[in-house]
């Protein structure tokens, strides 16, 4: 049981700590993206891939630990697929109190990481959104959209009129 238990322990462990450089990886996308450091976005575009493939591996193996060691435990699990969450793996697990303690501990600073990987992933979304929208106004101000009604220091300018405009009208 200990054996399982410390295998179980050393699988979260490593899952955490990919979230952990997840995070960092997200912190510093962050910073590319307000800076438009293309080549930073690529390099945290493929850390992530590599983390990602990391946390599904680690996963596999944990099902996979969990399986060798408890045989009977996909029945607790009621699940008939490869898939599981750590929840139910934790409710699970046929553990003595201070193991399953432990892993109830890992199991909740994973869960308060994935929190804070998710609220980087929206910000970074967000940030994104906002910067190729500005690029894209930038762009069909450079390409001279004319079907887009645009305004000039004196107001608005009519559709067919090729001015020096300032701002596109929003629809």
């Amino acid at each position: 049981m200990e054996k399982a238990a410390d295998s179980i322990q050393n699988l979260l462990k490593e899952k955490l700590a990919c979230y952990q450089q997840l995070h960092q990886i997200l912190k510093a996308e962050k910073k590319a993206i307000g800076a438009i450091d293309l080549g930073m976005i690529w390099e945290t575009t493929r850390a992530k891939k590599n983390l990602a493939g990391k946390i599904e591996t680690l996963r596999k193996n944990m099902l996979a630990a969990c399986q060798n060691h408890f045989p009977g435990m996909r029945k607790k699990m009621n699940k008939n697929t490869d898939s599981f969450s750590l929840t139910e793996l934790v409710y699970a697990l046929p553990l003595h109190n201070k193991h399953k303690r432990d892993i109830r501990q890992l199991k909740r600073t994973i869960d308060k990481e994935k929190e804070i990987v998710a609220h980087f992933i929206k910000s970074n979304q967000i940030q994104v959104e906002k910067h190729l929208s500005l690029v894209d106004n930038i762009m069909d101000l450079i390409g001279n959209n004319v079907a887009q009604a645009r305004y000039t220091g004196k107001g608005m300018v009519t559709r067919k009129r090729k001015n020096n405009c300032l701002f596109m009208a929003q629809v």
